[in-house]
């Protein structure tokens, strides 16, 4: 009997693609001179991408973000400046990549910036583009033969899960916010930075009426300016984002899944930041008139059921299997966290004079590596933290310490090998200084999906050959004693009997199996 079919999604590329970038930047005239890189920050955003046949070509830009010092009669002044490089990438594939699923993201790798002159600043940078091409395949085995040849076929069937995605990008959505500097800090004069990164820690796809995608999140807005009478000062805020996407679109894509199983993770690519001060209405510059523009990047995923052919035999004729493996994904779960992390350095590890000052503190965080570890799942990655010191003669002192980070989730009934796609921020920094130390106390949040791969053995092509001996039966029934755990397909592949005949046989275990004799089937055992 020819089971149902539902085509499976095969990675035919799963792996990341290196850009290696070099960038030069001439500072404005109304910059003064570049004393010291204090410090930068790069983020690839991808731009768009390009099919043609088995070759696949994107192409983005890094956006850098560079804060240093330069002279002047008291001190250093700060200051920060932004510019772009572009990237590009390619592939090719042994097949046409019509059809295929195309899922890509881009995380930074190392980053590098010298002082090629006073105003000329030279960086490396190595941006890796996670690609991953799926394409769907029938599981159907090739088979050419007669219909009546195509009956006779017997097959061993088993219905496994296997994860269906599909990358989208939604429409530019806006935030719009007005920010102040706590009550204890001066009002600002000028703005020197002003960034945002926006994580989502929840995306879920729902199914009852109309199809939507709600996405919870957080944008992080840290703002470095300088001080009404002088001096540098900073402030961050955490903002609440909550949002309903129509999902319309990717509604029939999904529609074999089962509704439990529908997971949904989302990125948030900055298009435009403007950041202005106004005053509030006592007249005093403390408002940051904020707007950002971003795109929804949605990762979504679905598990449907798949029937692989095991094995196959006909009960006519000679039959020769064509067997190939698979690698796909049984499995796909979202999981997401928040946990504190605490560490010091002695002040001599950072080279910090005494009685210095904390401007600005940011940070990053890259999760790289999971486990299980008795049922758990262990995600470990590392933390990267940027401070601006003032000492106090008013010369500017950066200090980019690094920490390791880890957690454990409960993974439910995963198993490995697995394979991860993490994205996380770091919140409520916290640097304390005394006469030894520094300390540092921050909020890991993260979001992680994970998938469940396997390797299975399966049919890809039948070919019949000449009919088996036609042997008169000698009685209706053969009585045949199995191995241990020989299956009753075994027996009817070795039999050439149809499953059905041997199971209407023999409807409960017994310690022998009755195998019917029928015209045409043959006799020898």
């Amino acid at each position: 009997m020819k089971p149902e079919t539902s085509p499976i999604q095969l990675a035919s590329f799963d792996g990341r693609v290196p850009s290696e970038l070099a960038a030069d930047y001439i500072l404005p005239d109304i910059f003064p001179d570049i004393k010291r890189i204090l410090r930068v920050t790069a983020k690839p955003v991808l731009i768009g991408r390009y099919l043609a046949g088995r070759r696949l070509e994107f192409s983005g830009a890094v956006d850098y973000v560079v804060h240093f010092s330069a002279e002047q009669e008291s001190g250093e002044s700060l200051h920060c400046v932004h510019f772009a490089g572009d990237f590009n990438g390619a592939l090719t594939e042994s097949e046409d990549l019509d059809g295929a699923e195309i899922l890509l993201a881009s995380r930074m790798g190392d980053c590098t910036a010298r002082l090629a002159n006073p105003r000329k600043i030279s960086l490396k940078s190595t941006v890796f583009t996670d690609v991953r091409i799926a394409r769907p395949i029938s599981l159907e085995p090739a088979a050419e033969c007669a219909a009546e040849d195509a009956a006779r076929l017997e097959r061993l069937s088993e219905s496994v899960p296997s994860v269906r995605e599909r990358a989208v990008i939604a429409e530019p959505l806006r935030i719009s916010e007005n920010l102040e500097p706590d009550a204890s800090q001066p009002a600002m004069d000028e703005i020197v930075s002003c960034e945002a990164a926006l994580f989502f820690h929840e995306a879920r796809m729902n199914q009852g009426g109309a199809p939507t995608v709600t996405l919870k999140g957080q944008a992080l807005i840290d703002c470095i300016y300088r001080a009404m009478g002088g001096g540098y000062r900073s402030f961050q805020r955490k903002l609440p984002l909550s949002y309903s996407l129509p999902a319309d679109e990717f509604e029939e894509f999904f529609a074999g899944c089962a509704p439990e199983s529908l997971i949904c993770a989302a990125d948030a690519i900055i298009t435009e930041l403007n950041a202005e001060i106004a005053e509030n209405t006592y007249g005093e510059r403390r408002i940051l008139e904020l707007d950002v523009t971003f795109e929804p990047h949605l990762r979504l995923a679905g598990i449907v059921a798949v029937p692989l052919t095991l094995d196959a035999y006909s009960t006519a004729k000679k039959c020769d299997l064509s067997m190939r493996e698979l690698d796909f994904s049984t499995s796909a779960k979202q999981l997401s966290a928040n946990f504190s992390v605490g560490e010091s350095l002695a002040r001599a590890d950072l080279s910090l004079p005494d009685e210095c000052s904390l401007i600005d503190a940011a940070g990053d965080v890259e999760f790289g590596q999971i486990s299980m570890e008795r049922g758990r799942a262990v995600i470990t990655g590392e933390a990267s933290l940027s401070c601006i010191f003032a000492a106090p003669d008013g010369t500017l002192i950066s200090a980019e310490p690094a920490f390791a980070v880890r957690c454990e989730l409960a993974a439910g009934d995963l198993r490995e090998p697995l394979t991860m796609r993490a994205e996380g921020v770091i919140s409520d920094l916290r640097v304390r200084m005394d006469g030894e130390r520094i300390f540092f106390d921050f909020e890991v949040s993260f979001a992680a999906g994970i998938r469940e791969c396997t390797r299975r053995r399966v049919v890809s092509s039948v070919t019949l050959g000449d009919a088996l001996p036609r042997r008169a039966p000698s009685a209706c029934m053969t009585v045949c004693y199995p191995a241990p755990g020989e299956s009753l397909w075994s027996i009817a592949r070795r039999y050439n009997v149809a499953m059905a005949a041997i199971e209407a046989a023999n409807p409960e275990a017994s310690r022998v199996v009755m195998i019917p004799r029928t015209p045409g089937v043959s006799g020898v055992i």
